[in-house]
Protein backbone atom coordinates (compact mmCIF):
# COMPACT_ATOMS: atom_id res chain seq x y z
CA UNK A 1 0.00 0.00 0.00
CA UNK A 2 1.79 3.31 -1.46
CA UNK A 3 1.39 5.85 1.36
CA UNK A 4 -2.11 5.88 1.78
CA UNK A 5 -3.75 8.17 4.16
CA UNK A 6 -7.23 7.10 5.80
CA UNK A 7 -9.45 10.15 7.48
CA UNK A 8 -12.89 8.80 8.98
CA UNK A 9 -15.94 10.79 8.18
CA UNK A 10 -19.66 11.30 8.98
CA UNK A 11 -21.10 8.35 10.06
CA UNK A 12 -24.17 7.45 8.52
CA UNK A 13 -27.16 8.60 10.44
CA UNK A 14 -28.50 4.87 10.40
CA UNK A 15 -25.88 3.58 12.13
CA UNK A 16 -24.78 1.36 9.43
CA UNK A 17 -21.47 2.45 8.87
CA UNK A 18 -19.22 5.27 7.83
CA UNK A 19 -17.76 7.72 4.85
CA UNK A 20 -14.04 7.13 4.77
CA UNK A 21 -11.70 9.58 3.05
CA UNK A 22 -8.43 8.18 0.95
CA UNK A 23 -5.54 9.98 -0.69
CA UNK A 24 -2.64 8.19 -2.52
CA UNK A 25 0.48 9.73 -3.90
CA UNK A 26 0.33 10.94 -7.43
CA UNK A 27 -2.47 12.19 -9.57
CA UNK A 28 -3.23 9.07 -11.48
CA UNK A 29 -6.59 7.09 -10.91
CA UNK A 30 -6.25 4.68 -7.95
CA UNK A 31 -9.11 1.99 -5.78
CA UNK A 32 -8.52 1.49 -2.12
CA UNK A 33 -7.36 -1.63 -1.12
CA UNK A 34 -9.11 -4.63 0.60
CA UNK A 35 -11.05 -3.82 3.76
CA UNK A 36 -11.98 -6.13 6.62
CA UNK A 37 -14.72 -5.12 9.55
CA UNK A 38 -14.95 -7.26 12.04
CA UNK A 39 -16.88 -6.75 15.67
CA UNK A 40 -15.43 -9.36 17.90
CA UNK A 41 -14.06 -12.36 16.01
CA UNK A 42 -16.68 -12.36 13.96
CA UNK A 43 -15.99 -10.49 10.06
CA UNK A 44 -19.00 -8.12 9.40
CA UNK A 45 -20.51 -8.11 6.05
CA UNK A 46 -20.22 -4.80 4.10
CA UNK A 47 -21.67 -3.16 0.97
CA UNK A 48 -18.88 -0.53 -0.55
CA UNK A 49 -18.83 2.26 -3.06
CA UNK A 50 -16.17 4.45 -4.15
CA UNK A 51 -15.90 7.93 -5.31
CA UNK A 52 -12.86 8.79 -7.18
CA UNK A 53 -12.62 12.64 -6.69
CA UNK A 54 -11.28 15.19 -9.86
CA UNK A 55 -7.87 14.92 -10.22
CA UNK A 56 -6.42 18.35 -9.30
CA UNK A 57 -3.19 20.02 -11.33
CA UNK A 58 -0.21 20.29 -9.10
CA UNK A 59 -2.53 19.18 -5.58
CA UNK A 60 0.06 16.30 -6.14
CA UNK A 61 -2.19 13.82 -4.66
CA UNK A 62 -5.69 11.70 -5.89
CA UNK A 63 -8.41 12.18 -3.44
CA UNK A 64 -11.88 9.38 -3.16
CA UNK A 65 -14.54 9.03 -0.61
CA UNK A 66 -15.46 5.11 0.03
CA UNK A 67 -18.96 4.72 1.50
CA UNK A 68 -18.92 1.16 3.74
CA UNK A 69 -22.26 -0.09 4.85
CA UNK A 70 -22.82 -2.53 6.92
CA UNK A 71 -25.08 -5.43 6.20
CA UNK A 72 -26.26 -5.97 9.25
CA UNK A 73 -28.62 -3.61 11.50
CA UNK A 74 -25.67 -2.46 14.91
CA UNK A 75 -27.35 -1.77 18.01
CA UNK A 76 -29.17 1.41 17.97
CA UNK A 77 -26.90 2.74 20.91
CA UNK A 78 -24.28 1.97 18.76
CA UNK A 79 -21.05 -0.40 18.64
CA UNK A 80 -17.18 -0.56 18.02
CA UNK A 81 -16.15 -2.26 14.97
CA UNK A 82 -12.55 -2.90 13.94
CA UNK A 83 -11.87 -1.77 10.44
CA UNK A 84 -8.52 -3.10 8.73
CA UNK A 85 -7.23 -1.90 5.86
CA UNK A 86 -4.62 -3.48 3.36
CA UNK A 87 -3.41 -6.57 2.55
CA UNK A 88 -0.11 -8.88 2.85
CA UNK A 89 1.52 -7.44 6.04
CA UNK A 90 0.67 -3.61 4.61
CA UNK A 91 -2.44 -2.81 6.88
CA UNK A 92 -3.98 -0.01 8.78
CA UNK A 93 -6.69 -0.81 11.32
CA UNK A 94 -8.63 1.57 13.16
CA UNK A 95 -11.64 1.67 16.09
CA UNK A 96 -14.76 3.12 15.07
CA UNK A 97 -18.30 3.40 16.38
CA UNK A 98 -21.19 3.60 13.87
CA UNK A 99 -23.92 6.52 14.94
CA UNK A 100 -25.94 5.87 18.10
CA UNK A 101 -29.76 6.31 16.98
CA UNK A 102 -30.86 7.29 20.77
CA UNK A 103 -29.49 8.92 24.01
CA UNK A 104 -30.06 5.65 26.08
CA UNK A 105 -28.65 4.70 29.93
CA UNK A 106 -24.85 4.07 28.25
CA UNK A 107 -24.56 7.58 26.87
CA UNK A 108 -23.73 9.26 24.02
CA UNK A 109 -20.21 11.14 23.84
CA UNK A 110 -18.29 13.80 21.67
CA UNK A 111 -15.63 15.72 21.25
CA UNK A 112 -15.34 19.22 19.15
CA UNK A 113 -12.29 21.21 18.55
CA UNK A 114 -11.20 23.99 16.61
CA UNK A 115 -8.40 26.14 15.03
CA UNK A 116 -5.20 23.80 14.78
CA UNK A 117 -2.08 25.57 14.13
CA UNK A 118 0.13 22.90 13.08
CA UNK A 119 3.82 25.27 13.09
CA UNK A 120 2.80 25.27 17.41
CA UNK A 121 2.39 21.25 17.74
CA UNK A 122 5.28 19.87 15.90
CA UNK A 123 5.52 17.66 19.13
CA UNK A 124 2.15 15.83 18.73
CA UNK A 125 0.46 17.10 21.79
CA UNK A 126 -2.84 17.49 20.49
CA UNK A 127 -2.36 13.92 19.25
CA UNK A 128 -1.35 12.96 23.14
CA UNK A 129 -4.38 14.51 24.21
CA UNK A 130 -7.02 13.18 21.90
CA UNK A 131 -5.73 9.67 22.24
CA UNK A 132 -5.80 10.07 26.63
CA UNK A 133 -9.15 11.42 26.08
CA UNK A 134 -10.19 8.98 23.56
CA UNK A 135 -9.50 6.10 26.16
CA UNK A 136 -10.80 8.62 29.72
CA UNK A 137 -14.10 8.70 27.45
CA UNK A 138 -14.79 6.70 24.40
CA UNK A 139 -16.52 9.31 22.35
CA UNK A 140 -18.84 7.99 19.56
CA UNK A 141 -17.76 10.71 16.97
CA UNK A 142 -16.17 14.30 17.32
CA UNK A 143 -17.12 17.51 15.74
CA UNK A 144 -14.29 19.73 14.04
CA UNK A 145 -15.88 23.15 13.96
CA UNK A 146 -13.52 25.17 11.87
CA UNK A 147 -10.10 26.29 11.00
CA UNK A 148 -8.92 22.69 10.75
CA UNK A 149 -6.01 24.25 8.34
CA UNK A 150 -4.53 27.60 8.01
CA UNK A 151 -4.19 28.40 4.75
CA UNK A 152 -3.56 31.79 5.06
CA UNK A 153 -0.52 32.15 8.15
CA UNK A 154 2.44 31.92 7.87
CA UNK A 155 3.03 34.16 4.85
CA UNK A 156 5.55 31.88 3.30
CA UNK A 157 3.90 32.19 -0.32
CA UNK A 158 5.99 31.23 -3.47
CA UNK A 159 3.31 33.31 -6.46
CA UNK A 160 5.14 31.76 -8.49
CA UNK A 161 3.06 28.73 -8.19
CA UNK A 162 -0.81 28.28 -9.40
CA UNK A 163 -3.38 28.61 -6.31
CA UNK A 164 -3.78 24.99 -5.99
CA UNK A 165 -0.61 24.37 -5.60
CA UNK A 166 -0.07 27.09 -2.89
CA UNK A 167 -2.92 25.65 -1.12
CA UNK A 168 -2.35 22.15 -1.97
CA UNK A 169 1.26 22.48 -0.21
CA UNK A 170 -0.49 23.85 3.10
CA UNK A 171 -3.08 20.68 2.89
CA UNK A 172 -0.25 18.40 2.19
CA UNK A 173 2.02 19.43 5.33
CA UNK A 174 -0.86 19.06 8.07
CA UNK A 175 -2.74 15.95 6.49
CA UNK A 176 0.79 14.49 6.06
CA UNK A 177 1.52 15.08 9.36
CA UNK A 178 1.26 11.89 11.05
CA UNK A 179 0.46 13.37 14.22
CA UNK A 180 -2.43 15.23 12.94
CA UNK A 181 -3.82 12.46 10.94
CA UNK A 182 -3.67 10.25 13.73
CA UNK A 183 -6.65 12.94 15.84
CA UNK A 184 -8.24 12.56 12.60
CA UNK A 185 -8.80 9.26 12.27
CA UNK A 186 -9.21 8.55 16.43
CA UNK A 187 -13.32 8.74 15.53
CA UNK A 188 -15.88 10.01 12.58
CA UNK A 189 -15.92 13.49 12.05
CA UNK A 190 -18.31 15.83 11.32
CA UNK A 191 -17.32 18.84 9.60
CA UNK A 192 -18.06 22.67 9.02
CA UNK A 193 -15.30 25.63 7.87
CA UNK A 194 -14.39 28.86 9.11
CA UNK A 195 -12.42 31.69 7.93
CA UNK A 196 -8.84 30.28 7.74
CA UNK A 197 -10.32 27.54 5.57
CA UNK A 198 -9.99 30.31 2.94
CA UNK A 199 -7.93 33.20 4.45
CA UNK A 200 -8.89 35.37 7.74
CA UNK A 201 -12.41 36.81 7.48
CA UNK A 202 -12.68 35.50 4.44
CA UNK A 203 -14.50 36.44 1.97
CA UNK A 204 -13.16 40.20 2.58
CA UNK A 205 -10.37 41.60 1.19
CA UNK A 206 -7.23 41.89 3.57
CA UNK A 207 -4.50 44.11 3.00
CA UNK A 208 -2.00 42.25 4.77
CA UNK A 209 -2.77 39.12 3.02
CA UNK A 210 -1.74 39.24 -0.88
CA UNK A 211 -3.94 36.85 -1.51
CA UNK A 212 -7.11 38.60 -0.71
CA UNK A 213 -5.54 42.28 -0.85
CA UNK A 214 -7.96 43.32 -4.13
CA UNK A 215 -11.20 41.90 -5.85
CA UNK A 216 -8.88 39.95 -8.34
CA UNK A 217 -6.83 37.94 -5.97
CA UNK A 218 -9.97 37.14 -3.77
CA UNK A 219 -11.41 35.85 -7.38
CA UNK A 220 -8.46 33.83 -8.07
CA UNK A 221 -7.48 32.39 -5.19
CA UNK A 222 -10.72 31.92 -3.46
CA UNK A 223 -11.99 29.13 -5.74
CA UNK A 224 -9.09 27.50 -5.24
CA UNK A 225 -9.66 27.21 -1.59
CA UNK A 226 -13.24 26.39 -1.90
CA UNK A 227 -11.91 23.20 -4.26
CA UNK A 228 -9.68 21.96 -1.74
CA UNK A 229 -11.92 22.63 1.08
CA UNK A 230 -14.28 20.03 -0.40
CA UNK A 231 -11.40 17.59 -1.72
CA UNK A 232 -10.25 17.80 1.84
CA UNK A 233 -13.31 18.07 4.47
CA UNK A 234 -16.69 18.64 2.84
CA UNK A 235 -16.90 15.71 0.77
CA UNK A 236 -16.94 13.89 3.92
CA UNK A 237 -20.16 14.82 4.94
CA UNK A 238 -23.72 13.98 4.69
CA UNK A 239 -24.08 14.21 1.10
CA UNK A 240 -21.04 16.23 0.73
CA UNK A 241 -23.14 19.29 2.00
CA UNK A 242 -21.71 22.55 3.81
CA UNK A 243 -24.65 22.46 6.53
CA UNK A 244 -26.78 19.36 7.63
CA UNK A 245 -28.49 18.05 10.47
CA UNK A 246 -28.77 14.68 11.96
CA UNK A 247 -30.50 12.93 14.70
CA UNK A 248 -30.16 11.27 18.24
CA UNK A 249 -33.02 10.64 19.51
CA UNK A 250 -34.38 12.66 21.19
CA UNK A 251 -31.19 15.11 20.35
CA UNK A 252 -31.19 17.12 16.78
CA UNK A 253 -28.12 18.47 15.73
CA UNK A 254 -28.01 21.26 13.00
CA UNK A 255 -24.15 22.24 11.99
CA UNK A 256 -24.29 25.42 10.18
CA UNK A 257 -21.86 26.86 8.08
CA UNK A 258 -21.63 30.48 8.74
CA UNK A 259 -18.76 31.17 6.59
CA UNK A 260 -18.53 29.84 2.75
CA UNK A 261 -21.50 31.30 1.55
CA UNK A 262 -21.23 34.12 3.47
CA UNK A 263 -21.63 37.72 1.39
CA UNK A 264 -19.19 40.81 2.02
CA UNK A 265 -20.37 42.64 5.37
CA UNK A 266 -22.27 45.67 4.43
CA UNK A 267 -22.01 49.04 6.60
CA UNK A 268 -25.84 48.68 7.71
CA UNK A 269 -25.33 44.58 8.00
CA UNK A 270 -28.12 43.93 5.30
CA UNK A 271 -26.07 40.97 3.92
CA UNK A 272 -26.36 37.44 4.79
CA UNK A 273 -23.84 35.54 6.68
CA UNK A 274 -26.14 32.20 5.38
CA UNK A 275 -27.72 31.70 1.90
CA UNK A 276 -31.75 31.44 1.72
CA UNK A 277 -31.30 27.60 1.42
CA UNK A 278 -29.77 27.03 4.42
CA UNK A 279 -31.95 29.48 6.64
CA UNK A 280 -34.72 27.28 5.33
CA UNK A 281 -33.44 24.01 6.25
CA UNK A 282 -32.35 25.65 9.31
CA UNK A 283 -35.88 27.08 9.77
CA UNK A 284 -37.20 24.06 8.96
CA UNK A 285 -34.97 21.89 11.85
CA UNK A 286 -36.31 23.80 14.70
CA UNK A 287 -39.78 23.59 13.73
CA UNK A 288 -39.68 19.67 13.15
CA UNK A 289 -37.27 19.52 16.93
CA UNK A 290 -39.06 16.70 19.27
CA UNK A 291 -36.34 17.50 21.80
CA UNK A 292 -33.53 19.61 22.89
CA UNK A 293 -31.66 21.14 19.63
CA UNK A 294 -27.92 21.59 19.17
CA UNK A 295 -27.04 23.95 17.16
CA UNK A 296 -22.94 23.92 16.13
CA UNK A 297 -21.40 27.35 14.71
CA UNK A 298 -17.69 28.26 12.79
CA UNK A 299 -18.07 31.77 15.35
CA UNK A 300 -19.77 32.73 18.84
CA UNK A 301 -23.47 34.01 19.15
CA UNK A 302 -21.93 35.74 21.56
CA UNK A 303 -19.77 37.69 20.61
CA UNK A 304 -19.20 41.71 20.16
CA UNK A 305 -19.07 43.17 16.80
CA UNK A 306 -16.19 42.73 14.81
CA UNK A 307 -14.19 45.44 12.38
CA UNK A 308 -12.52 45.11 9.05
CA UNK A 309 -9.68 42.97 10.71
CA UNK A 310 -12.27 40.33 11.13
CA UNK A 311 -16.17 40.57 11.37
CA UNK A 312 -18.27 38.72 13.99
CA UNK A 313 -22.07 36.98 13.17
CA UNK A 314 -23.39 40.28 14.67
CA UNK A 315 -22.04 43.12 12.54
CA UNK A 316 -24.25 40.77 9.86
CA UNK A 317 -27.40 42.69 11.39
CA UNK A 318 -30.16 41.04 9.21
CA UNK A 319 -29.24 37.51 9.91
CA UNK A 320 -28.00 38.01 13.31
CA UNK A 321 -31.33 38.72 14.07
CA UNK A 322 -32.65 35.74 11.98
CA UNK A 323 -30.71 32.92 13.86
CA UNK A 324 -31.92 34.61 17.49
CA UNK A 325 -35.42 34.08 16.56
CA UNK A 326 -34.87 30.65 15.25
CA UNK A 327 -33.75 30.43 19.31
CA UNK A 328 -36.29 32.08 20.32
CA UNK A 329 -39.32 30.24 18.63
CA UNK A 330 -37.76 27.41 20.27
CA UNK A 331 -37.56 28.27 23.68
CA UNK A 332 -41.18 29.70 22.89
CA UNK A 333 -42.70 26.62 21.76
CA UNK A 334 -43.34 28.16 18.28
CA UNK A 335 -43.22 24.43 16.70
CA UNK A 336 -45.24 21.47 15.08
CA UNK A 337 -46.14 20.15 18.77
CA UNK A 338 -46.47 23.55 20.30
CA UNK A 339 -43.82 22.34 23.21
CA UNK A 340 -40.71 24.28 23.83
CA UNK A 341 -37.09 22.83 23.39
CA UNK A 342 -33.52 24.36 24.33
CA UNK A 343 -30.83 24.67 22.25
CA UNK A 344 -27.14 24.49 23.16
CA UNK A 345 -24.73 26.44 20.74
CA UNK A 346 -21.31 25.31 20.26
CA UNK A 347 -18.41 26.63 18.67
CA UNK A 348 -14.96 27.89 18.14
CA UNK A 349 -12.97 30.34 16.74
CA UNK A 350 -12.02 33.10 19.26
CA UNK A 351 -8.97 31.16 20.32
CA UNK A 352 -10.55 30.61 24.17
CA UNK A 353 -12.51 28.37 25.84
CA UNK A 354 -15.15 29.12 27.61
CA UNK A 355 -19.36 29.09 28.83
CA UNK A 356 -21.78 31.40 29.17
CA UNK A 357 -25.14 31.98 29.18
CA UNK A 358 -28.16 34.55 27.39
CA UNK A 359 -30.94 35.00 29.45
CA UNK A 360 -34.00 36.81 28.40
CA UNK A 361 -37.34 36.59 28.02
CA UNK A 362 -38.11 32.88 28.47
CA UNK A 363 -37.79 32.03 32.47
CA UNK A 364 -39.05 28.34 31.74
CA UNK A 365 -35.94 28.00 30.61
CA UNK A 366 -33.32 27.87 33.35
CA UNK A 367 -30.05 27.79 31.60
CA UNK A 368 -31.14 30.54 28.95
CA UNK A 369 -29.23 29.99 25.97
CA UNK A 370 -26.31 27.87 26.42
CA UNK A 371 -22.78 28.68 24.08
CA UNK A 372 -19.69 26.13 24.39
CA UNK A 373 -16.87 26.90 23.01
CA UNK A 374 -13.50 25.30 22.38
CA UNK A 375 -10.68 26.88 21.01
CA UNK A 376 -7.99 26.33 20.56
CA UNK A 377 -6.59 23.33 19.40
CA UNK A 378 -3.18 24.69 19.24
CA UNK A 379 -2.86 28.56 19.43
CA UNK A 380 -1.45 29.98 16.53
CA UNK A 381 1.40 32.88 16.89
CA UNK A 382 0.69 35.33 17.71
CA UNK A 383 -2.28 34.83 19.15
CA UNK A 384 -4.08 35.72 22.28
CA UNK A 385 -2.84 37.21 25.42
CA UNK A 386 -5.98 37.09 27.42
CA UNK A 387 -9.25 35.21 26.81
CA UNK A 388 -12.43 36.79 24.62
CA UNK A 389 -15.02 37.39 27.01
CA UNK A 390 -18.75 37.80 25.55
CA UNK A 391 -20.48 40.83 25.94
CA UNK A 392 -23.11 41.40 28.82
CA UNK A 393 -25.50 42.42 26.89
CA UNK A 394 -27.26 41.33 23.28
CA UNK A 395 -29.61 43.42 21.75
CA UNK A 396 -31.48 41.83 18.84
CA UNK A 397 -32.79 44.32 16.81
CA UNK A 398 -36.35 43.62 15.53
CA UNK A 399 -37.00 41.94 11.78
CA UNK A 400 -40.13 40.96 9.94
CA UNK A 401 -39.53 37.62 12.60
CA UNK A 402 -39.98 39.19 15.50
CA UNK A 403 -39.69 42.33 17.29
CA UNK A 404 -36.77 43.67 19.54
CA UNK A 405 -35.22 41.48 22.48
CA UNK A 406 -32.38 41.47 24.92
CA UNK A 407 -30.39 38.84 26.56
CA UNK A 408 -28.41 39.60 29.24
CA UNK A 409 -25.03 37.30 29.64
CA UNK A 410 -24.26 34.97 32.32
CA UNK A 411 -20.00 34.70 32.04
CA UNK A 412 -19.07 32.78 35.39
CA UNK A 413 -15.31 33.46 35.33
CA UNK A 414 -12.70 30.93 37.91
CA UNK A 415 -9.15 30.23 38.16
CA UNK A 416 -8.94 27.70 35.18
CA UNK A 417 -11.72 29.22 32.27
CA UNK A 418 -12.32 31.21 30.48
CA UNK A 419 -8.53 30.14 29.01
CA UNK A 420 -6.33 30.79 26.27
CA UNK A 421 -4.86 27.32 26.79
CA UNK A 422 -5.41 24.76 24.29
CA UNK A 423 -8.41 22.88 24.55
CA UNK A 424 -11.02 20.68 23.79
CA UNK A 425 -14.63 20.18 23.79
CA UNK A 426 -16.38 17.18 24.95
CA UNK A 427 -20.29 16.35 25.60
CA UNK A 428 -21.85 13.76 27.10
CA UNK A 429 -25.57 13.03 27.02
CA UNK A 430 -27.65 10.91 29.24
CA UNK A 431 -31.58 10.44 29.99
CA UNK A 432 -32.48 13.60 32.10
CA UNK A 433 -35.87 13.21 33.99
CA UNK A 434 -39.34 13.68 32.47
CA UNK A 435 -41.19 16.91 33.23
CA UNK A 436 -44.99 16.30 32.11
CA UNK A 437 -44.69 14.94 28.66
CA UNK A 438 -41.43 17.06 27.83
CA UNK A 439 -38.35 14.47 28.61
CA UNK A 440 -35.12 16.07 29.54
CA UNK A 441 -32.07 15.29 28.30
CA UNK A 442 -28.49 15.55 30.34
CA UNK A 443 -25.53 17.32 28.80
CA UNK A 444 -22.66 16.49 30.51
CA UNK A 445 -20.17 19.56 29.38
CA UNK A 446 -16.30 19.46 30.31
CA UNK A 447 -13.39 21.31 29.08
CA UNK A 448 -10.50 19.76 28.88
CA UNK A 449 -6.63 21.62 28.55
CA UNK A 450 -4.60 19.61 26.29
CA UNK A 451 -0.99 18.97 27.07
CA UNK A 452 1.72 21.14 26.02
CA UNK A 453 5.42 21.64 26.31
CA UNK A 454 6.55 23.86 28.96
CA UNK A 455 8.57 27.50 27.86
CA UNK A 456 10.55 29.31 29.80
CA UNK A 457 9.06 33.46 29.64
CA UNK A 458 11.58 35.98 31.31
CA UNK A 459 10.32 38.07 34.20
CA UNK A 460 10.05 41.45 31.40
CA UNK A 461 7.57 39.80 28.38
CA UNK A 462 4.55 41.04 28.13
CA UNK A 463 3.01 38.25 26.16
CA UNK A 464 2.14 35.15 28.40
CA UNK A 465 2.89 31.40 27.03
CA UNK A 466 0.67 30.10 24.67
CA UNK A 467 -0.86 26.84 24.76
CA UNK A 468 0.63 25.84 27.68
CA UNK A 469 -0.67 23.77 30.51
CA UNK A 470 0.83 20.71 31.29
CA UNK A 471 -0.83 17.60 31.04
CA UNK A 472 -4.25 16.82 29.97
CA UNK A 473 -6.41 18.72 32.53
CA UNK A 474 -10.28 18.77 33.18
CA UNK A 475 -10.71 23.09 33.77
CA UNK A 476 -14.86 23.30 33.78
CA UNK A 477 -17.73 20.52 34.22
CA UNK A 478 -21.15 21.63 33.61
CA UNK A 479 -24.80 19.82 34.02
CA UNK A 480 -27.78 20.80 31.69
CA UNK A 481 -31.38 19.18 32.16
CA UNK A 482 -32.63 20.01 28.39
CA UNK A 483 -36.27 19.79 27.03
Amino acid sequence: MMDLWIVPGAPFPDGQGWRIWCSQKGEGSFTPPPLEVRKGSSVIPVQTEWKLLPPLSGLKRRIGVWSVRLLQNPPSTGALYHITVGINGDVQTFTWSTLPQQVTDKGVTFLFASCFWQNADRDGYYRAGMKDLQALAHPHFKMLVGDQVYLDWPIYWNFDKRPIELFGDRYRRYWGDEYYREVLQLCPNFITCDDHEYWNDYPETQKHLLQAWDDAHCNTYGPAAEILYYQFQRCLNPEEARWYSFAIDPVSFFMADTRSERVRCDKKGKNPFMSDAQWNALEGWQQGLTGPGVIVLGQPLFQKDGDYKDHSLSNFKDDYARLWRVIERSLGGQNTHNRPHDILVLSGDIHTGRYAEAHGPYPDAPHGVPEFIASPAAMISPGNTKPEAPPERILVHPNAKGGKSIWTIQFPQTKEIPTIANNVGLVRMLPGTLVGESPRVRFELELWRLPAKAIQIDWDEDAPPQGLGGPLKQLFKKELLLR
